[in-house]
Parts: C-alpha cells; sequence; structure tokens
C-alpha cells in the first residue's frame, strides 16, 4: 500500500533546498511545517536529508534555550550547595534550582535523528553529528563517536573530512573518542595529509593515563620516510611535553636524542621544537643550549640555524663562554647565510654588544659593515636601526638609552596550540570549516537565544471533515437485496428447497402406488386397452417429475454461483441502485410459463397422442412454478 505522504517524501528535500535558496532567513515560514519534516526525516532520500538537518539545526538555534548554559548553572548551583549548610541557604534565600526541561520539539529533532547516524551516506552521519555537536546536551553528545568512527573505514576523501571534524570535536571534549584512540593510529599507507591529521587527533586525546602509549607510538613515526609527517611527529612531541609537564623532561631528552639524527629535517625541526620548550624552564637546561651550539656547524637547514643562534643569542649569560665564539664563527659565513638566518646574526651580536662590548665589539663591527651592503632591503634597514642603538653618536639620540631594554626584554613563553583551534567558530561539517575561512554563501550559526520563543506558533489546527448525512451505497444495495432478488429470508429458502425435494419424493411414491393400484385393478376388471393407456399415462408422468427434479437440482447449484457473484461484486464495488434492478412482487398463483422439457426423438414419438389426467396437471404446474420462483 502505498501512503498518502508519499508524494511529500519524494519533493521534501527539493523543497527545503528551494528555501535555502531563495529566503533562508524567513523562519516563520518553517513554523507550521516543522514536526511534519522531523517526521519525514527518515523517510526522506538521502542528499535530502542532508538539506533538512542544515536547516532545522540553524532553527533549532533559533527556538530553543541552550541546554548548555542550564548545565553549566546547575553545575555551579549544586558546588555552592554542597559547601553551604541549610542554615545558610535558608537565610540566603537560596532557592533549590528548577532542572533544565527540555522543549518537547528540541527533543523531537534529536529522537528523530538519531537513527539517521546508522545511515550509509557519509553525509547523512556527519549532518547528524554536526547537529548533536551544535544542539544536544553535553552528556548526549557522546553517541555520534562510534558513528564518525565507522566513516574512518571509506575512502580518503571521506577520511579527510571525517577527520577534520573529529579534530576540531577532540579539543573541547577529548572523553568523545578516548575509548577509540587505536583507531587513529596512523598507517602506512595512508596518505600524508590524513597521516597530519590522526596525528593531530592523537595529539589532542593524550593525557597522563595514555601519555606513554603515544609517545611509543611517535616514536615509531619519527622513522617514516615522510618528511613531512616526521616533522608533524616532532611537533606533536613538543605539545605532549608542554600539555603534561610530568612528561616534559622525557620529551626533551628525546629530541635532543633526535639531533643527531642523519636526516637534516628532522635535526632541523627538534631544534625549533626544542628552542620553544627552552623557553619555559631556560635555567635549568643550560646545558641543552651548550649542546645545540656545537652542532652548529653540521646543521643547514635555516630554520634550524636561526633558532640555535636566537636562544645563543636570548640566554647568552647562561653561556658567556660559547656565544662570542658562535659569533665569530657565523661571521665568516655572513654573506653565504640565507635571509632568515643573517637577521638573526644581527641580533646575537647587538644583544653581545650589550652584555660583553669587550670581546664583541669590533667583531659587530665588522658584521654591520657587510650587512650594510647587502642585497636584502630588510637586513640594510635592521642594520642601520641597529647601529643607531648600540654605537652612539651625535645624532643616536635619547633612543639609544634604552637599548638593553629593548633587545634584552624578557619574552613571554611560546604556546604550541593545535591548529584546529580556531576552526571551531565555524560549523561543523561545512565548506568554511574544511578551509577554515569564510566561504561565499556560509550562514552562520545563530546564537542560542536568552529566553524561548512562543512554541505555539508550531501548533498545527487540524480540520475536521464534514460528515454529509447520505445513505451508503452499501446499504442502498443491502436493501435492494432484501427487496428484490430474496423476498424469503436464507431459512425460509432452504426450508422450500426441503419441501420442494419432499413434495418430488412424494410425488414418485403416489406414481408407485398408483402403479401397484393400476397393475391390481387391470387384473380385476379392466380391460387390456386400459391398462395400456394408464401404464403410458404414469410412465410419461413419472418421466416428468424426475425431468422436472433434475433442473430443480440444477437452478439451485446456479442459484447459490449467483448468490456468490452477488456477494463478490458487492465486495469489490459499489453499484448505483435503480428501480429498474428491483423484483416485482407478483402474485405467487400467476401462471409462469413453463419451459418445454427437452427430450429426445424416441421418446417424443412413443408420448405422442397421450393426453395427461387433471391431477398430473396440477402436480405439473404446481412444480414448475415453484422451481420458476426460485430461479
Amino acid at each position: 500500500m502505498r501512503n498518502e505522504s508519499d508524494g511529500e517524501v519524494r519533493v521534501a528535500g527539493s523543497v527545503v533546498m528551494s528555501f535555502e535558496e531563495v529566503c533562508p532567513e524567513r523562519i516563520d515560514l518553517i513554523h507550521k511545517n516543522y514536526r511534519k519534516l522531523c517526521n519525514l526525516l527518515v523517510d526522506v532520500e538521502e542528499w535530502g536529508q542532508v538539506v533538512i538537518i542544515n536547516m532545522l539545526t540553524r532553527y533549532a538555534r533559533t527556538q530553543f534555550v541552550s541546554p548548555w548554559k542550564e548545565e553549566a548553572m546547575l553545575d555551579e548551583k549544586n558546588v555552592e550547595a554542597f559547601y553551604d549548610s541549610d542554615e545558610d541557604q535558608n537565610k540566603n534565600g537560596v532557592a533549590a534550582k528548577k532542572p533544565y526541561i527540555m522543549d518537547p520539539d528540541h527533543r523531537l529533532l534529536l529522537r528523530n535523528t538519531r537513527p539517521l547516524l546508522q545511515s550509509r551516506n557519509a553525509a547523512v552521519v556527519m549532518g547528524v553529528a554536526q547537529l548533536y555537536w551544535h544542539l544536544a546536551p553535553k552528556s548526549e553528545v557522546n553517541i555520534v563517536a562510534k558513528s564518525l568512527v565507522r566513516l574512518l573505514r571509506s575512502h580518503r576523501e571521506v577520511q579527510y573530512i571525517v577527520l577534520q571534524n573529529i579534530a576540531t570535536m577532540t579539543i573541547q571534549n577529548k572523553g568523545m573518542f578516548e575509548p577509540y584512540l587505536k583507531s587513529f593510529y596512523v598507517r602506512s599507507t595512508d596518505p600524508t595529509q590524513i597521516k597530519i591529521l590522526k596525528l593531530e587527533i592523537l595529539t589532542n586525546l593524550t593525557s597522563e593515563t595514555n601519555i606513554s602509549i603515544v609517545l611509543r607510538e611517535f616514536q615509531t613515526y619519527v622513522k617514516s620516510q615522510d618528511k613531512q609527517f616526521a616533522a608533524a611527529t616532532i611537533q606533536a612531541i613538543g605539545r605532549c611535553a608542554t600539555n603534561i609537564s610530568e612528561v616534559t623532561d622525557t620529551c626533551l631528552n628525546g629530541l635532543v636524542y633526535l639531533l643527531s639524527n642523519r636526516d637534516e629535517n628532522v635535526v632541523a625541526e627538534s631544534v625549533v621544537v626544542i628552542k620553544k620548550l627552552l623557553q619555559t624552564q631556560p635555567s635549568q637546561h643550560s646545558e641543552i643550549i651548550k649542546h645545540m651550539a656545537k652542532l652548529l656547524g653540521n646543521i643547514t637547514v635555516p630554520m634550524a640555524r636561526a633558532s640555535i643562534l636566537w636562544l645563543i643569542g636570548e640566554y647568552c649569560e647562561r653561556v658567556p663562554k660559547i656565544a662570542p665564539d658562535v659569533l665569530r664563527k657565523v661571521a665568516k659565513s655572513f654573506t653565504t647565510e640565507e635571509e632568515i638566518v643573517k637577521l638573526q646574526i644581527l641580533n646575537l651580536g647587538a644583544k653581545l654588544c650589550l652584555t660583553n662590548p669587550k670581546q664583541t665589539k669590533l667583531l659587530m663591527q665588522y658584521i654591520l659593515n657587510v650587512a650594510k651592503y647587502d642585497q636584502n632591503y630588510d637586513i640594510r634597514d635592521r642594520t642601520r636601526f641597529i647601529k643607531q642603538l648600540i654605537v652612539p653618536n651625535e645624532k643616536s639620540g635619547a633612543l639609544s638609552k634604552y637599548a638593553k631594554k629593548i633587545f634584552l626584554v624578557q619574552k613571554p613563553a611560546p604556546v604550541l596550540e593545535s591548529p584546529f583551534k580556531d576552526r571551531d567558530r565555524f560549523q561543523l561539517s561545512t565548506l568554511s570549516h574544511t578551509l577554515n575561512t569564510k566561504a561565499n554563501g556560509y550562514l552562520e550559526l545563530p546564537e542560542w537565544p536568552e529566553t524561548a520563543p512562543d512554541p505555539s506558533v508550531r501548533n498545527v489546527e487540524v480540520i475536521q471533515p464534514i460528515k454529509e448525512l447520505v445513505t451508503p451505497l452499501g446499504k442502498l444495495k443491502g436493501k435492494k437485496d432484501n427487496l428484490g432478488g430474496k423476498f424469503y429470508s436464507d431459512s425460509e429458502e432452504q426450508e422450500d428447497s426441503s419441501q420442494g425435494c419432499k413434495s418430488s419424493s412424494e410425488s414418485e411414491s403416489d406414481s408407485k402406488n398408483e402403479d401397484s393400484s393400476s397393475s391390481s385393478s387391470e387384473e380385476s376388471s379392466d380391460s387390456e386397452s386400459d391398462k395400456e393407456k394408464r401404464n403410458e399415462e404414469s410412465f410419461h408422468l413419472t418421466f416428468e417429475c424426475k425431468l422436472l427434479n433434475h433442473k430443480a437440482v440444477n437452478f439451485d447449484a446456479e442459484d447459490e454461483k449467483e448468490e456468490n457473484k452477488e456477494v463478490s461484486v458487492k465486495a469489490a464495488a459499489k453499484q448505483e441502485v435503480s428501480l429498474l434492478d428491483l423484483v416485482d412482487f407478483s402474485d405467487v398463483s400467476t401462471p409462469v410459463a413453463v419451459p418445454k422439457p427437452v427430450m429426445a426423438s424416441r421418446l417424443a414419438a412413443d408420448l405422442e397422442g397421450l393426453s395427461l389426467s387433471s391431477t398430473a396437471a396440477v402436480i405439473d404446474v404446481s412444480i414448475c412454478q415453484w422451481l420458476f420462483s426460485e430461479c
């Protein structure tokens, strides 16, 4: 059976898509159709489900109160109530906070979208996941984790989008995916971008309980032939060291060990990460700075060399014997260095001139003279600026007095953050979230209202159909049957048929009795001619009774077939009734034309010239009337 709503299901997705393109801001047009769309959501085709889910997500953010705010308020009140005594609560007039009650329509949306997490379409699953992330209470969001992990078995393109959304989720709620930590282990067959995303998720999921497992996994990733992935792994180790203070020393020792690696990219990335880690605890790791200074001659990566020079210049007071010698070495190769390295050489010379002018003043003048004619204008500008600060003259002015405050000021330690931290400003599973920039056509997700709007706008009035006082066709047909087709009831018909059979049998028995009586009288008084005449009459009467009895049986069978046919016709279709269909109420005594019995030619010749008695004629007419009245 096809439902009446089949048409609505087929066009619902197209209608909502048209609404999103033409007037997405007309929220008032959704009120009356909100519950219908929620109920039809499971039956709509897959791409229509994606469009409807996105529209209902934005609609719900404008019509319902935030469940997160209520949970936070309840937590605060519970903490205060735990520490305050009953007397304090009574004095302060603190009343029990009414528990948060979700709007029934809000719950309807969450309940009807939850089965779609089992959809075979990845876009539908991702749409439901973002809906729960933006609308559901924090305690109910975890149900989407298993469905998202299931999508990681799909194609690479699907994995990339899903992993990006999971990376954003793990920043705010790492407990969602902690049970599925091993699902994010990197495989050798994964593309580089997917490897980096899995690495990002593993870093977000690290805690004091699983840090040892994650670091052991990272040790394997560092040895990967994929240079970009190995560098990202070293950065992940640095993030783990800053996030979990218990493993900071362990991570630093591991990074220092990587400085002896044969791969320059690994060494360079290790230097950059160590530089960031040493800014948090520089006084405790002066030996690491000395070790890195010794590696300066072997490292050729510009970023790594610049990081080592920055570290030595920033903490030159902790390594007073090594810093001047490092400046001497890099001064010789100044003209062949990269731009980023030249800038750090200038900074190192300026800091050493301010802290140790006796050993470095002449060396710094040489570097300034060489840099003054450099091809890069940034280096020339930096050279003139530094020269006015550290080599005072009449034109220097009062700025040279603040040289130490400018160069030797203490810098804040850098914070190693996830690149997905600022992506939560975009709605999940959108192009803007993937690109981390606002794309054309992107609609901002509305903020939760302070007070919920009137929920009665979503009520739909049900119009009851008007019942007309018209006699149903079935009843009219029944009346016609009662009036015309069957004048007597079924029980009376059965009695009549039984009586007819009895009358036929009685007539046969009477004929036999007459035969016997005629035979007896024939012997006594009748003549032979009378005897033959009566025999022929009795034979004719008996034959006609049997023939009519046989026809009555056939008529009864045909009557049953016609009754069955009438019942089936009544059940299949209701036909109009006219007065012409009704059977006339004719008197039973009205003479009825009796059809001629079909007889064989021989029998007709034998019966030719015979005449029946009056009694036989009466019996013949009564039986025929009964038979044809039943027909």
